[in-house]
C-alpha cells in the first residue's frame, strides 16, 4: 500500500535508527490517501521492523479482527504511528525485547506523523493505547479515561523553532481505542473493547449515511 511520505521524509525515517542506540528497522505509514479513518499506534514490533509494514504480528491479527467487526479493510484505512522504528532493549540473555519509545524518539519521529496528519486533516483519528493517544493530545490524556469516546480536539505537532509541541489551529475527530496488544494480554478490558468497537461502528455508519 502507498505511503503519504515523500522520498526525503522516507530517507529521514530510515536514518533515525542511526541516531539512536536501540531502534531498528523502519515502517512508514501506509494505506488509502482518503481513508475511512487513520490508525495512530505506538511503534513497530519485531515482526513489523523485519518486514517493513505495520501490524504484522499477533497484535495485527487482533486488529484485523477489529476491522472486520467494523466492516472495513486495511486498504480503506491509513496506518501510522508515533515512532516508525522498533524501540528495543537487550535482556540478560542477549535477546531484544520491545519497549515503550522514549520522548526523544517520539520527538525525532514527529515530523513524519505531522506531515501525514496535515494531509489527512478532517479524517477521523483512531489512536491505539496511551502512546498514540498522548502523541496527539499530550500526557494528561489517559486511554483508560477516554477510550470509546468521540473527541473533537486540536492535536499536537512538533514546532522545531521553539523546540516544543504546539496545538494545531484546527480540530480533528478522535476516537481512542485500547491497543490490541493490551487487549490480548488483559481479558478484563475485552468487554470494554467490544463496546468501544460497537460505538465506533455506529459512528462510522452514521457518517456514511450522511454522505
Amino acid at each position: 500500500m502507498a505511503t503519504l511520505l515523500t522520498a526525503d521524509q522516507l530517507k529521514c525515517g530510515r536514518d533515525l535508527p542511526l541516531k539512536f542506540g536501540q531502534l531498528e528497522g523502519f515502517v512508514p505509514g501506509e494505506g488509502a490517501p482518503d481513508p475511512v479513518f487513520v490508525v495512530v499506534s505506538e511503534a513497530p514490533g519485531k515482526v513489523e521492523a523485519r518486514v517493513g509494514h505495520p501490524f504484522q504480528g499477533p497484535a495485527g491479527t487482533t486488529l484485523d479482527q477489529w476491522f472486520a467487526q467494523l466492516g472495513v479493510t486495511r486498504d480503506q484505512l491509513y496506518l501510522t504511528g508515533a515512532v516508525r522504528s522498533r524501540p528495543y532493549t537487550v535482556g540478560p540473555t542477549g535477546l531484544k525485547r520491545d519497549r515503550k519509545p522514549t520522548q526523544a524518539e517520539v520527538i525525532a519521529s514527529a515530523p513524519l506523523l505531522d506531515a501525514e496528519l496535515q494531509l489527512l486533516a478532517g479524517h477521523l483519528l483512531v489512536p491505539l493505547g496511551n502512546t498514540g493517544l498522548q502523541r496527539l493530545l499530550g500526557r494528561d490524556a489517559k486511554i483508560g479515561t477516554v477510550h470509546g469516546q468521540l473527541l473533537e480536539r486540536p492535536i499536537r505537532y512538533w514546532d522545531a523553532a521553539s523546540a516544543r509541541f504546539k496545538l494545531t489551529a484546527t480540530t480533528y475527530p478522535i476516537f481512542p481505542l485500547f491497543h490490541p496488544s493490551y487487549a490480548r494480554r488483559f481479558k478484563k478490558v475485552r468487554p470494554m473493547v467490544a463496546a468501544d468497537l460497537a460505538a465506533l461502528k455506529a459512528y462510522l455508519t452514521a457518517q456514511h449515511d450522511n454522505d
